[in-house]
């Protein structure tokens, strides 16, 4: 009796435990949408991706990951019992419709118009008098403004459709998101810098969504198993690669991690190749935080935004970082990492002759990136012919289409940043050499001297042992004439 009792009560348990770990014929559908999930070379990547898969794995499972239209799949989640559609918005509009597990990352909307638009938004009333707004169908987006009453949307099924509509002028606006604008631009062979954000509409949460009839078993496992992918580090590592740190969510971060360590994209030294960081200076730094056993994770953001958290930040580094007189008290220094010269490029064949800092500031247009090192120096010297860029990028695009006359780059780094933006370095050429200078790992002033120190001690292990050099072989540098491991 007790016997049968047991195994009717095992049963019980058996049958309450398997909806949460089995739940056979889950549907999962994804859409392009980058960098959180999009395909590249024909497969499915981006950083939701990466965490649902790890979610997946986790629980045992090997459901395959459809790509549909936004449309089809936000449909099918609403008819079906058993869909799962990632990377969604969890709105107030949408809380009851579905099941939810997150977050997974913020996005900040923002309505986007060209580089030479004259317009000036400074409200959604503002917005809502413009001709036409590009918007994804049926998207949190879209469904944002009509809410707000919004009856100019021109929309379509895809992002990279409202873009070109923007750049061919059928719209004056396009709502989109900083995570994801970048890359769609890229793809359709936009330059992003040719592109401004003339106001910021809000921000929102995406999340994993299921369906409603979805067992509750099943979507408590999936929260479960995403919350220890964030505690034990997983799924910064993932983020790391993909999005800027602004879109990280905030229970991701520890209240106090005990080093921030940013980069920018910016090869051979520090860039992103199919999502995943890498460079000459990443290993340098990689191998340091190896013999220090510091596991933090290496944040990609733009230039500007990681020289203000180092100058802001406790615990904060930034590399790689010019050493200048007048960064000098605003920092702490390791280094250095290596050696650049700094030179003016022109395109070949058709340069500006250049002698002297003089007839520098004689030329008419010289690009330069954003509040970098060289662009300050220049500044400093009385420079008033520079064209920014918010992009190192567009530099190269500028200068081969005759925008600029000269760009301001270094020996270190001209040709990796040509090649990025598809063009053959030889099509360039230096003009005039005008600095030479050293780039260190930045710290915040608030970082502690004994971590420092610390730092620059494995530094120069790193160097006296041959594994910098190493590394420099690897990233074709040990033959330069400023070696940077002498």
């Amino acid at each position: 009796m007790i016997r049968n009792w047991i195994i009717a009560l095992y049963a019980a348990l058996l049958m309450t435990l398997l909806p949460a770990v089995s739940a056979a014929g889950l549907t999962l559908i994804t859409e392009e949408n980058p960098p959180v999930n999009f395909t590249q070379n024909g497969k499915l990547t981006g950083f939701s991706t990466q965490i649902v898969r790890e979610i997946l794995k986790r629980l045992g499972r090997s459901d395959p990951i459809q790509v549909l239209p936004w449309a089809r799949g936000y449909q099918m989640l609403q008819q079906k019992p058993d869909v799962v559609l990632f990377s969604t918005i969890r709105s107030k509009e949408r809380e009851h419709l579905f099941k939810w597990a997150g977050p997974l990352c913020i996005e900040h909307w923002g309505f986007y118009a060209r580089r030479d638009s004259a317009l000036r938004i400074r409200s959604l009333e503002d917005a809502k008098r413009v001709r036409a707004i590009a918007t994804y169908r049926d998207d949190a987006k879209e469904q944002f403004l009509k809410a707000h009453g919004f009856t100019n949307l021109d929309s379509s099924n895809s992002p990279f459709s409202n873009l070109k509509k923007l750049m061919s002028g059928r719209v004056d606006l396009w709502l989109d998101r900083n995570m994801g604008m970048p890359q769609i631009a890229r793809q359709v062979g936009v330059d992003p810098g040719d592109l401004k954000l003339v106001f910021a509409v809000t921000s929102a949460d995406l999340y994993i969504a299921f369906s409603k009839a979805m067992p509750p078993s099943v979507v408590a496992a999936w929260q479960r198993t995403l919350d220890r992918i964030k505690a034990d580090g997983t799924f910064t590592r993932i983020a790391a690669h993909w999005l800027p740190a602004d879109s990280i969510p905030p229970d991701v971060h520890p209240p106090a991690p005990p080093l921030a360590i940013y980069t920018e994209n910016s090869p051979p030294g520090n860039f992103l190749e199919n999502g995943v960081l890498k460079g000459f200076a990443v290993d340098i730094v990689r191998e340091i935080q190896r013999r220090l056993n510091h596991s933090g994770v290496i944040f990609v953001v733009p230039w500007a935004r990681g020289y203000h958290l180092a100058l802001t930040r406790p615990n904060t580094a930034l590399f790689s970082t010019t050493r200048l007189p007048q960064r000098e008290k605003h920092f702490k220094w390791v280094g250095p990492l290596y050696r650049q010269q700094w030179k003016f490029y022109g395109r070949r064949g058709h340069a500006p002759v250049v002698d002297s800092i003089e007839a520098a500031k004689k030329v008419k247009r010289i690009g330069t990136y954003r509040n970098d090192a060289k662009e300050q120096f220049l500044q400093g010297l009385g420079f008033g012919n520079l064209v920014r860029a918010n992009k190192n990028i567009s530099n190269v695009r500028h200068l081969m289409d005759g925008r600029i006359d000269l760009w301001a780059s270094s020996d270190f780094n001209a040709s990796f940043i040509a090649r990025q933006a598809g063009v053959d370095p030889q099509q360039i050429e230096p003009v005039y050499d005008f600095r030479k200078v050293e780039n260190y790992i930045a710290f915040s002033l608030q970082t502690p001297d004994d971590l420092v120190s610390a730092w620059q001690q494995a530094l120069d292990q790193v160097k006296a042992d041959g594994t910098c050099a190493r590394i420099a072989a690897k990233w074709d540098l040990a033959t330069k004439k400023d070696n940077p491991c002498r």
